[in-house]
């Protein structure tokens, strides 16, 4: 028992008034007991919830910069960051940077796996503790003896890809597509502004069609009826498409030989200039990446076989002849003319393979892109900065991801199947959410 309980005990217990009790000693026991509660437990809520809140900032900061940053500098930008927040001398040494783990969660048994290699997830615990010297003080309850408490929060955030910015069609503006066409589940379509469909779609369960609000969606009067599924796939999202930023520099990257940027196909990142009105793959060696300029008013991609296993940059517009393939190509144009890229008819992009992995292609222009007939998509990914705008091939897209700035404009008769696999080579950026 403390010394300030003691000594107000033996003070009542001495009184000869008769005004004391054995019950007025019991009361002012509870009484004290009862304020000892109030204040401290109020502190220490407060305490904890200040040491969450620094425990969530950094574990987001920690795992956000580890996508571009060493373990080491990602440990010490976050505990710089929970310095700010805590601050103060009670708070002192409340994070370090062995309180912080990078690993992978497992969220069928909810655990954290540590693995100081991986950049998928992080835990951090923020802590006062006796063993720190930093425990938490306590106020009254030191009159029965407790000194301190020791007070602990944990943050677990996890990285990940949202389904539509994997395989789907996916747009700032307006997504137009017309009638006919089959999505199959998983496949998504969405919209920041709207979604625009005919009639005699097919969304098969798992499909998603999303936009901030399903009451702007755009449907002739019998639209729910000639749309089978349609209703079980509307969903209110929005979505903040930060790919779009980070192609803007996708080119300075390559030329930087970015290790995340350059594909695993590329063994030499040396980038070769060339000059040429049409480019085939006598021009190229695979493995190799080249920055093309165009002789005349453009680049023409010849038809006769496929490109593969290359990265191209360019500034100029590019056009597909009749029948170009593009199998483990990386092709980017800084153009910013409204068709960048463009093709008359049967353009392919990616292998046929039934979602294997590797053979996809990337396209990333800093303009808009349109093909007229016959587009097929497999395992592949086009991002544009203005409108996009294509005819597929009837069953002609086996995992496909198509991402505007801009709009996207789909005709009709097409199908749209979905891989889970074989988009490996795809360009994405991480997204970040706490699991724990």
């Amino acid at each position: 028992m403390s010394r300030f309980l003691k000594t107000h005990l033996r003070n009542f217990a001495t009184r000869d008034d008769g005004a004391v009790t054995i019950f007025g000693l019991y009361l002012f026991l509870a009484v004290s007991m009862i304020g000892a509660i109030a204040l401290d437990v109020s502190y220490l809520r407060a305490t904890k919830t200040q040491l969450q809140v620094a425990a969530d900032q950094s574990a987001h900061a920690a795992i956000y910069r580890r996508s571009s940053q060493t373990m080491e500098q990602a440990q010490q930008d976050a505990v710089a960051i929970t310095d700010q927040i805590l601050g103060g001398a009670k708070f002192k040494g409340a994070l370090t940077t062995t309180d912080i783990e990078f690993g992978t969660y497992v969220s069928e048994t909810n655990t954290f796996v540590a693995d100081s290699l991986s950049r998928q997830a992080v835990r951090v615990v923020t802590s006062l503790e006796r063993e720190r010297d930093n425990a938490a003080q306590s106020f009254l309850f030191r009159m029965v003896g407790i000194e301190d408490f020791e007070v602990l929060a944990e943050a677990v955030y996890t990285a990940y890809k949202p389904g539509c910015l994997r395989e789907g069609l996916v747009a700032e503006g307006v997504v137009d597509l017309q009638s006919n066409n089959s999505f199959l589940n998983g496949f998504c379509v969405h919209s920041n502004s709207y979604v625009s469909l005919n009639q005699n779609n097919f969304f098969e369960t798992g499909t998603v069609v999303s936009m901030p609000n399903i009451d702007d969606l755009d449907l002739p009067k019998s639209g729910f009826e000639k749309n089978e599924g349609l209703d079980e796939a509307l969903r209110n999202q929005k979505i903040k498409i930060r790919i779009l930023d980070q192609v803007k520099t996708i080119d300075q990257r390559l030329r930087s030989n970015d290790p995340n940027t350059v594909p695993d196909y590329i063994w030499d990142a040396n980038i070769q200039q060339i000059s040429v009105k049409t480019l085939s793959m006598a021009d190229l060696e695979p493995g190799h990446m080249y920055e093309v300029g165009c002789t005349g008013s453009g680049l023409t991609i010849d038809g006769s076989a496929p490109l593969k296993d290359v990265v191209i940059i360019t500034d100029c517009d590019v056009k597909m002849s009749n029948g170009a393939a593009l199998e483990n190509v990386l092709l980017v144009t800084t153009s910013t003319s409204d068709k960048s890229i463009t093709s008359p008819n049967g353009f392919r992009m990616g292998v046929n393979d039934n979602c294997a992995p590797g053979g996809g292609a990337q396209i990333v222009t800093a303009g808009g892109f349109s093909v007229a007939s016959g587009l097929e998509l497999f395992g592949s990914q086009i991002i544009a900065q203005k409108d996009v705008s294509f005819a597929a091939a009837a069953d002609g897209v086996g995992g496909a991801s198509i991402i505007s700035a801009a709009s996207i404009d789909g005709t009709s008769q097409s199908g749209f199947g979905f891989c889970n696999s074989g988009m490996e080579d795809n360009i994405s950026v991480d997204y970040y959410r706490m699991v724990r």
